[in-house]
């Protein structure tokens, strides 16, 4: 399989940015990686936060302990008063990982089409 191929299998499936280190771009596979990261950290702590929320409603006995009452609490959570933040973190993540995929292609085919 070329270079190209395989840097981008590594980037849409593995994690973004590895495709990068495969092809020897160290600084901009790193700087995917981190990026990565960064983006996902943040979405978690906003899902952790509000996981936390419901579950200490349903401790204080706020949310009944049944399905479709959990079900509706954690479908508002996820609907309602999101932060702008969120969508900047899955904006930067999703750019990366198309963003990057697209990139080693590129660079893999460069690699492949020097190599003869």
């Amino acid at each position: 399989m070329s270079k190209s191929v395989n840097a981008t299998l590594l980037n849409a499936f593995v994690c973004p940015g590895v495709g990068h280190l495969y092809l020897g771009k160290k600084a901009i596979g790193w700087s995917i990686i981190a990026a990565c990261f960064v983006s996902l950290c943040a979405i978690m702590t906003v899902v952790m936060q509000r996981a936390q929320t419901i579950a200490d409603d349903i401790v204080a006995g706020n949310i009944p302990l049944d399905f479709y009452s959990i079900y509706d609490a954690v479908h508002q959570s996820v609907t309602t008063n999101l932060p702008a933040s969120l969508d900047i973190a899955v904006l930067v993540l999703l750019i990366c990982w198309i963003g990057g995929s697209i990139s080693a292609y590129i660079m893999g085919k460069k690699i492949d089409d020097a190599n003869g």
